[in-house]
């Protein structure tokens, strides 16, 4: 058995996921993935409403049957493709936990664009040079060679700034990192006072930017106090310091949820690194549903098995394990078929069959609301968490297609579900 948190192992983008189906890869970004399993190379992506996959093949399949054997012999070269799903978002489906995180990128540094590589001193320079040539007169040579030395001593401040910007960032990240409470800030403040304003909006906050991850790698007291102090005598605005802070946050939850596992260590460093960062409550509150959220996966896969109480009817020696409100029975159908540049493409979408609650038992499976649906447990093949679409795809054995079930939280249910599966069923 298997189901979203599966034996998973990075190498780069790559990622490598072990299950019942065989040994699959796929590598690429949130919303557009690239894949190889048993059946080929495949092709999803998509987000918020519209997704799409398509298995990627040869064009064209040979065939040994003898329906498919030209006279000399050759197999006839068949056009196995088929049509391209494009996935429509039909409100079938409750919200992804995703949506609860908001992408917070780090700020951008204001880099100017180095004088030696602005395009306007070169056409300032070929220009000089041009009428140098044109007018061989001593006047407009002297006034060339004062252009040349303008421009040259342009390029040299501007290399020299860079230069001093670069150390002075470097010497104090140095003396923060091993003595963070004996860090001199005297070149900082040299360097605010003599470099030109450019040079100041561009090292600032990169200073900042260093001190604050030095600070947040270290998490030890002295770093952390020290941090405190250095904040307000950096000259960086709020909102600088502000995105800084979530986009450290951001990253810290997103590398420990890599796995879709949060363990009680990673958690707690967590949890102490958003007291540590004074954030804003409602960016708190925010990051802290999420982190709730993975906590509670965790948690149901830690606890132990207990049978409760059965909203249904049970045969003899049957247990009940699992209760769930809210829950609903979907079906995938096609809602349009279109052609476009020769290429067929069909629009696929979730309509609710059942909504009502799921038991789970260590036989059963039972959906009950407007009607009621029930799947064996020993039938059961594969268990899928999708977390962007907040669907759980469950393959049955001597079943055609699979079934989706969506819930506020279906990680829960797919937790509970495999280790009942594991423990419980024979």
């Amino acid at each position: 058995m298997g189901f979203f948190i599966r034996k998973a192992f990075k190498a780069g983008p790559l990622r490598i996921n072990l299950s019942k189906g065989g040994v699959g890869l796929s590598a690429g970004v949130t919303g557009a993935r690239l894949g190889l399993n048993r059946k080929g190379a495949y092709v999803y992506g998509g987000r918020h409403g519209l997704y799409y996959r398509e298995q990627i093949g040869n064009k064209y399949r040979s065939r040994g049957s003898a329906d498919h054997i030209k006279p000399d012999g050759r197999p006839v070269e068949v056009n196995t493709n088929g049509p391209t799903d494009l996935f429509v978002d039909t409100g079938a489906t409750f919200p992804s936990p995703y949506d609860l995180i908001e992408p917070h990128p780090w700020p951008e540094l204001i880099e100017p664009t180095p004088r030696h590589k602005n395009p306007v001193i070169w056409i300032l320079l070929v220009f000089l040079i041009g009428v140098s040539i044109a007018v061989p007169n001593p006047v407009v040579w002297g006034i060339s060679a004062f252009g040349f030395l303008l421009i040259s001593w342009s390029i040299i401040e501007d290399y020299r700034w860079r230069n001093r910007g670069h150390q002075m960032v470097e010497s104090i990240a140095k003396m923060f990192e091993n003595t963070p409470n004996k860090v001199d800030l005297t070149p900082m403040y040299q360097f605010e006072d003599k470099a030109p304003k450019r040079y100041n909006e561009r090292f600032m906050p990169d200073l900042y930017s260093v001190i604050i991850q030095i600070a947040m790698e270290k998490m030890d007291d002295e770093h952390i106090f020290a941090y405190n102090k250095l904040e307000k005598q950096i000259p960086v605005n709020d909102e600088f310091i502000r995105n800084t802070k979530q986009a450290i946050l951001t990253r810290r939850m997103e590398v420990a949820l890599e796995d879709h596992l949060l363990t009680e260590e990673e958690e707690a460093q967590i949890r102490d690194l958003i007291k540590k960062l004074d954030l804003s409550e409602q960016f708190v509150f925010e990051e802290l549903q999420y982190l709730d959220l993975a906590s509670s996966v965790r948690k149901e896969m830690e606890s132990t098995l207990e049978v409760a109480e059965s909203p249904i009817p049970l045969v003899r020696g049957e247990d009940c394990y699992a209760i769930f409100d809210d829950v609903r029975l979907l079906e995938e159908r096609v809602q349009d078929r279109f052609q476009h540049k020769r290429v067929q493409y069909r629009k696929l979408g979730y309509e609710i069959q059942i909504e009502g609650t799921l038991v789970i038992t260590d036989r059963r499976l039972v959906i009950y609301g407007s009607g009621s649906r029930e799947y064996r447990l020993n039938k059961v093949l594969d268990v899928i968490t999708d977390l962007e679409s907040n669907t759980i795809e469950i393959t049955i054995s001597g079943r055609k297609n699979p079934i989706f079930l969506t819930s506020k939280f279906p990680m829960i249910i797919a937790a509970r579900l495999e280790k009942i599966i594991e423990r419980k069923v024979k």
